[in-house]
């Protein structure tokens, strides 16, 4: 599928982040064309009326940002893309954020931190990502995939094939849990239900009573 995409860096054009999200759109997913990219200043009316522009007017499939998403102290910091992102939200998208922490938090803790949200606006799938081009790649890198579905579903289109792992096959000789070999007569291996039975009886019988000790 064609993904018409936007990346907005705050508080100001991160060349760096922008090239490195580039060349990860370019070589994980295939379709992704970057439409736009530009630096925009943290203030949350700025951050929302870019986000609401990119989303209703140029129709863009994704828009990632970097930045602004680091906790900070008070309703003024600059650090709003969050609630930006929030505010123009017409659906919350709240795993897939939750899965790029994990990942990311995974090798840093300190992603962890992160207040990152994904929403839906229209038929667009905004991204929040941390600051720094490393840091953006590392974060977005492992749900690359889950980007295209959730791009699928909004659009009605069907999934894109995912590939599955074939289960894993018994080495030589190795039966699978559970299953009963043969004989060479052809009977089943293993105890049988009335071979059981008959064990739990002799069992039984064969416990001592007080007047048998």
């Amino acid at each position: 599928m064609m993904i018409r995409t936007g990346i907005l860096t705050v508080p100001s054009y991160d060349e760096v982040a922008v090239d490195a999200l580039r060349g990860l759109l370019r070589s994980q997913l295939p379709g992704a064309i970057v439409m736009i990219d530009k630096g925009s200043e943290g203030k949350r009316y700025v951050v929302e009326e870019t986000l609401r522009r990119w989303s209703d007017e140029e129709e863009l499939d994704l828009i990632l940002t970097v930045g602004g998403t680091r906790p900070a102290l008070g309703p003024a910091a600059s650090e709003r893309v969050p609630e930006a992102t929030a505010a123009v939200s017409e659906r919350a998208l709240p795993g897939l954020a939750e899965a790029m922490r994990a990942a990311a938090g995974s090798l840093n803790r300190k992603a962890w931190l992160d207040r990152g949200v994904t929403v839906i606006r229209g038929a667009t799938l905004i991204i929040n990502l941390p600051a720094g081009g490393d840091t953006a790649v590392a974060t977005l890198m492992p749900v690359l995939d889950l980007v295209e579905m959730a791009l699928a579903l909004v659009r009605g289109e069907p999934l894109p094939e995912v590939a599955v792992r074939p289960p894993a096959q018994p080495s030589r000789g190795e039966r699978p849990a559970g299953e009963v070999g043969t004989t060479s007569d052809g009977r089943k291996k293993g105890l049988q239900a009335d071979e059981f039975a008959a064990f739990l009886k002799r069992n039984e019988a064969a416990k001592p009573t007080d007047e048998n000790p």
